[in-house]
This record gives C-alpha cells, sequence and structure tokens, in this order.
C-alpha cells in the first residue's frame, strides 16, 4: 500500500500536549498546525485538563468523537505501550513517536520496547514514524513540526533519518528559493525507513528531486534495488554518515543505525547512481543548481565582478571546483573597451568591471554573445568596498538590483555568488542578494568554490544520463 495517506490526514491527535508555557510538543504542533493551514480536526490529549490552546482535549485517544488518522506522541517511553493499544483500538492509521528514549539509547530493554511497539502497530494495522523524530513536513497538507518553514509545495522530497538536519536543510535551502514536495524526519527507522520512503518518492508525482540524509540501513539489498531504480529517474542525493569509527559510534547513539563501511556505502552509492554529498552546505548547493540553474552546454564560466584580488581569487575556485575560464579573444576584448576604460579594470576573463558607475548591459550583452562561452558567474566580495553608509553604498545596493535584472535576461546560464564574507556589511550584501536571488528564480550561492562544485556536478550528472 502506498504511503500517500501518511500525508493527508483527516485529523491529527497531539498526545502529551499541555498548557505548560514549556510543552515542545505543544509549540512544535498543536499551535503550528492551525496556523500552517491544516484543515482537519485536531485535537490534544492529556487526562490532566480540558483544555489546550483553546481546544477541546480528551484523556484518552479513545475518547475523541471522531476519526483520529494521525498521531502525534510526546509522552514518556514508558507509557507508548499503553499508547498503542489505544491506537489501535481507535482505529488510528499512523503514530509518529517524536518520543526518544528507545534503541538508540543502547539499553536493551528499550531496544525491546522498540520492538514491542512495532509489534503492536503492525497487528493492529498501524504504522510507526520514528521514534526519535521530527515526523512530517507536507505543505501541502498543512503539516509541519517548524512555524518558519515555507507553506508553499516544491520539487524536492527529502527524507531524514536527523531531525536537526530535516531542519537545517529545508531552512537553509528555502533562504535560497528551493521548496519541498514533503519532507520525513523519520529516526530510529523502527517501522517505516529509508526504503520505504526513498521508493514512496520515487513514485510521487509531486516529486521531482530526491534528498535524503542516511545514517544506515538495516537491508543492503533492498536499498540498492531502490536507489537504481529512484536515480534512473530522478535526482538522487544523498548524505551519508557514520563513516568514521567515531560516527558510526554517534549514529548508534543518535538514532540506533549500524552506519556499515564507508567504502561500501561510497560503491554503492556510485553503483546505483545516486550523488553523495559531504554536508546539508553542498546538499542545499545542488538543490538549488537543479531547480535554478539552466543546464550549461559545457564548463567554460565567465567571472564577471568588481575587484582585482576578489577576480582572481573567484578564477582559482572556478577551477578547482571543475570549471574553466577561457581567455577573452582580442576581437571581444577591443568591443569590451568600448564600454570599459582599460584603467582600473579587468577585460579577458575574469572581468573586473573596475565599478558599479559604468553601464552594465552592453558589456554583458557583448559576453553573451561569445560562442565559446557557457554560462556566468557573478562574484560579489561586498567587503573589498570601502564605503561606509550613506549614498554610495545605497547607490551600490540599488545598482546591484539593477544588475541582477540584466543578468537574469541573458541568454547563457548564470548564477550569482557572494564570497569572502566575515564581517556584517557583507553577511547584510549576502541577505540582499540571496533575497533577490529567490525572488528571481536565479541560482545563489556563499562561495565560488562551492558554486564551481555544484555546478560541474550537475554537468556530470546530466552527461551520465546522456543529456548532453
Amino acid at each position: 500500500m502506498t504511503l500517500d495517506y501518511i500525508f493527508h490526514p483527516r485529523s491529527i491527535a497531539v498526545v502529551g500536549a499541555s498548557t505548560s508555557r514549556w510543552s515542545a510538543v505543544t509549540h512544535l504542533f498543536l499551535n503550528t498546525l492551525p496556523h500552517f493551514g491544516y484543515k482537519g480536526e485536531i485535537y490534544p490529549i492529556n487526562p490532566r485538563m480540558d483544555e489546550v490552546s483553546g481546544l477541546k482535549a480528551f484523556p484518552n485517544v479513545r475518547d475523541v468523537p471522531g476519526v483520529v488518522d494521525h498521531v502525534i506522541c510526546m509522552i514518556p517511553a514508558e507509557a507508548t505501550r499503553q499508547l498503542l493499544e489505544d491506537c489501535v483500538a481507535k482505529g488510528v492509521k499512523t503514530v509518529h513517536l517524536y518520543t526518544s528514549g528507545f534503541a538508540e539509547t543502547g539499553e536493551v530493554d528499550r531496544g525491546r520496547l522498540q520492538d514491542e511497539l512495532v509489534s503492536i502497530a503492525r497487528n493492529g494495522g498501524i504504522r510507526i514514524i520514528g521514534p526519535n523524530c521530527m515526523g512530517i513536513y507536507c505543505p501541502g497538507s498543512g503539516i509541519t513540526y517548524c512555524a518558519d518553514f515555507p507553506q508553499e509545495r516544491g520539487n524536492v522530497g527529502f527524507i531524514s533519518q536527523s531531525g536537526s538536519y530535516s531542519i537545517l536543510v529545508v531552512r537553509g535551502a528555502a533562504a535560497r528559493g528551493v521548496r519541498f514536495s514533503k519532507v520525513v524526519s523519520y529516526g530510529n527507522a523502527s517501522d517505516i525507513d529509508e526504503i520505504e520512503l526513498l521508493d514512496y518518492m520515487l513514485h510521487d508525482p509531486e516529486t521531482e528531486v530526491i534528498a535524503a540524509y542516511i545514517e544506515g540501513t538495516k537491508d543492503g539489498p533492498r536499498l540498492r534495488e531502490v536507489l537504481t531504480e529512484a536515480a534512473a529517474k530522478k535526482p538522487v542525493i544523498i548524505i551519508k554518515k557514520g563513516g568514521t569509527a567515531a560516527g558510526s559510534r554517534g549514529t548508534i547513539s543518535h538514532t540506533g543505525a549500524l552506519a556499515g563501511d564507508d567504502a561500501v556505502w561510497e560503491a554503492l552509492l556510485k553503483q546505483t547512481g545516486a550523488i553523495r554529498v559531504e554536508d546539508f552546505e553542498e546538499m542545499i548547493d545542488l538543490l538549488v543548481t537543479f531547480r535554478f540553474f539552466q543546464l550549461p552546454h559545457g564548463r567554460r564560466v565567465a567571472v564577471v565582478g568588481l575587484g582585482g584580488g576578489a577576480s582572481v581569487r573567484a578564477s582559482d575556485e572556478c577551477e578547482l571546483g571543475g570549471l574553466s575560464l577561457p581567455p577573452a579573444p582580442e576581437e571581444l576584448v577591443a568591443e569590451l573597451k568600448r564600454f570599459i576604460p582599460v584603467a582600473g579594470s579587468m577585460l579577458r576573463n575574469p572581468i573586473d568591471m573596475g565599478t558599479y558607475r559604468h553601464d552594465w548591459t552592453p558589456v554583458l550583452q557583448a559576453l553573451d554573445g561569445w560562442t565559446e562561452l557557457d554560462m556566468f558567474l557573478w562574484q560579489i566580495a561586498p567587503e573589498i568596498e570601502p564605503f561606509e553608509e550613506g549614498i554610495y553604498r545605497q547607490f551600490i545596493k540599488d545598482k546591484r538590483s539593477l544588475i541582477l535584472e540584466i543578468f537574469q535576461g541573458l541568454q547563457k546560464p548564470t548564477a550569482v555568488v557572494v564570497h569572502a564574507v566575515e564581517a556584517s556589511i557583507g553577511l547584510e550584501t549576502l541577505d540582499i542578494m540571496r533575497t533577490g536571488c529567490a525572488e528571481h528564480e536565479m541560482a545563489f550561492y556563499p562561495s565560488i568554490y562551492r558554486a564551481a562544485c555544484a555546478i560541474s556536478r550537475y554537468v556530470d550528472y546530466h552527461a551520465r544520463r546522456g543529456h548532453q
């Protein structure tokens, strides 16, 4: 049976919700769901309270007068056995165990309790998400565990064994314009696991790109099958952690996962066609690239911006990341000289425009017509600018907005990079340009090297699939 129903429950019971100002389950779920757009019934479950957050509370899920499809649990692990039995009696379809303190502790009795819950659930027709996880984020049905997640739906499906990584990836990618179809933080994977979720994302029509954070698996051969099928149809980007001895110990105490040999994982992911990344920053860079960067014909890039040193730095990092900077031909250089004074500029690629006071339009149009060029990177190193707040800094901000629109109108693929950022002036520019790129649906990166690596891997991916 498809897992689609877990993302579209008609009603949700929040077990453990309370009026305490420190109640995490109340803040994360009970108070957030109605404001996020969830249209179904929401039932607080607490035997000591009549009302929570303006909603009538019930002592037990059995006492709820209507249907209960989905239960979110944040009561102590010792009380969950009875809860599962109550859920079976009520006809609940899914139980999300936010509660921790099971197999991930390494204690035998707690691992046995987790197994007992799974047995009760399977015998009663219930699916378990978790334990020890954040659960489901599905903007299409108004379900979330973070109030600041975007309410707009997108095309990325993300599964994560780590709850914190699910938040890092969603927030980081969302800041750069990426939106998600569905996200599942699945924790200990006692029942619903990475294999079943990957298979679901493979067949989900709303999901065009699959991302995953995995610490381990219990069925390597089946995972290989699913990954091979998924990667043949959609980009699959995977963070695999727990590769070192210390990391492996960490995964056991984090989610109870057996990490396995890193070389085996490396071979598995390579053979199946999945794209392995080292951490969430690299994953977000690739998600941005797949979403916003038009596939270039090759790896030849023109780096455009201000600052000689910043331009040289950008050139080195582009080539280290897998892109190449072809020298501008003499006839093109001669044309650029018509618009930019030679003094204080660089015209042979990288292109240092010298100042924002020049009209960038004819220069960029001339470069756009260069047949030996595949793409643009606009590098911005805001902390090289020696101007304090005032008229000139406002002029720079306004000019960047205009240049962004010029880049958007070019034929060749374009990305924007704000780099060499350490101080507040740089952070402000990064935020402004990142927001502007998201609004214009343009690829944005906080590092030249990261941009080059992501674009290079993007080109590699399509080359392997025969798109070029």
